[in-house]
């Protein structure tokens, strides 16, 4: 057991954006705070896929969590390691390789998992797109598979270079006009002795249209966006299983792919099934109003984790950046309230809409009262509020340098592999 002052203790589970903004509004408190990740950073999720297809580096998209909490706050430290138990009575969390810690107060934002929903080979040879590993191997496999081709062109016909995109949502549809445009753009131009015509790029979804949770103008507007870029877009259609060189439909067709990038579906982390608690739709937590967990008052559940019911549609947020974020930050806020004797509030998620990119110069905007936005406008809007997600200004700057260099050039400066040069050192 850890040893601990006379203040109150305050655990946070998980680096994500629930748990940091939590983290960073108990700046004040008069609590010793400890952030537990199983990573030592952060990761802006948003982006993964512009890591995945060389438009950003690493640094872009993960940051220290130590220096985003040291900054100017010194009532945190930060651990690197594993969560394994909760138990909820006793106040106590057991971790992987350290002595458990007790509590006084609890924020559960241990995240999401991938769901492939049994799909026959999928947790296998599918590639997600939910951790900064997943992207960065998924852009060492392509690079892997186009230098494959470029030695031996006898794989193009096997579909060496083909890329089945999983999930018609924002993950779906943004992984997928990426990969088009690094195709027909960069890898045009760096491979010109393979013909483009051989590398398809298909998008898989369940339901009639891609962005099922747009206007039907904007799913319009999304899929031909899409075409244009070169993407083939099915839609009706279910994955039955993947191997490593083929993807099987339950229609009976099968694609010559050696990727499956599979952006189909999360469910809450499954350390929340030992709880005890009953749990809601997606594996998450439900939560009350304040964010508490039911019975347990001084434990609270954020982001992706947490079945979050928004005030005003009466509807569970969806697992969004700026909702882990704001009921992270929530959080932070009512313990600290706590700790001054005041009372809690309840928790307002600020909508500034649901939007996504299809490509350069192409996104869609839906807000909160119906208006809708598509182009270069929309590209506009979500750039600016993904800028305001970044954690610090240095972030921020790096991420319009690499946005407009690319905008101008057409080039992505990330696309190069590591891979080789690590295991020829080894």
């Amino acid at each position: 057991m850890t040893e601990r002052s006379d203040r109150p203790r305050v655990v946070i589970l998980g680096g994500g954006f629930g748990g940091l903004g939590a983290a960073l509004k108990l700046k004040k408190a008069d609590a010793d705070v400890v952030l537990v990740d199983r990573h030592d950073y952060h990761t802006f999720q948003p982006l993964l896929y512009q890591l995945a297809t060389g438009l950003l580096e690493p640094s872009a998209v993960g940051h220290s969590l130590r220096d985003l909490v040291h900054h100017d706050q010194d009532n945190v430290t930060v651990h690197k390691t594993s969560v394994s138990a909760i138990d909820l009575e006793a106040r106590e969390v057991t971790l992987g390789d350290m002595a458990p810690l007790t509590y006084d107060c609890l924020v559960i934002g241990l995240g999401a998992e991938v769901t492939f929903f049994g799909t026959e080979g999928a947790a296998e040879h599918a590639f997600p797109m939910y951790t900064l590993t997943d992207a960065i191997r998924l852009k060492e496999h392509v690079l892997g598979k186009w230098e494959a081709a470029d030695k031996d062109p006898s794989l193009v016909e096997d579909g060496a270079l083909n890329i089945v995109v999983v999930g018609g949502g924002p993950t779906g549809v943004e992984s997928a006009g990426a990969i088009a445009e690094l195709y027909r753009n960069d890898f045009a131009r760096d491979y010109p002795d393979i013909p483009q015509e051989k590398a398809r790029v298909v998008l898989v979804e369940a339901g009639p249209d891609v962005f099922g949770m747009f206007k039907p103008n904007l799913r319009t507007y999304a899929r031909e966006a899409l075409e244009k870029r070169g993407v083939e877009v099915v839609t009706g259609a279910r994955v039955a299983s993947v191997a490593p060189t083929r993807v099987a439909l339950k229609s009976g067709d099968e694609i010559a792919a050696h990727t499956l990038v599979w952006g189909a579906g999360l469910q809450g982390n499954q350390l929340v099934q030992s709880l005890g608690l009953e749990l809601e739709r997606g594996n998450r937590i439900g939560v009350g109003p304040d964010l508490t967990v039911a019975g347990h008052p001084e434990v609270y559940a954020v982001g992706d984790i947490a079945a979050i019911t928004d005030a005003k549609t009466e509807q569970v947020l969806p697992q969004l950046g700026s909702v882990a974020l704001q009921s992270g930050e929530h959080v932070g806020e009512t313990i600290a309230r706590g700790l001054q004797g005041k009372e809690p509030k309840s928790f307002k998620y600020k909508d500034k809409g649901t939007m996504a990119t299809i490509g350069r110069g192409a996104a869609v905007v839906q807000m909160l009262g119906g208006r809708t936005m598509k182009g270069l406008k929309a590209q506009a809007a979500w750039g600016v509020v993904h800028l305001a997600l970044l954690p610090t200004n240095e972030d921020r700057a790096k991420a319009i340098v690499d946005w407009s260099g690319a905008a101008l050039t057409h080039q992505r400066t990330g696309r190069i592999s590591y891979e080789s040069d690590v295991n020829a050192s080894r």
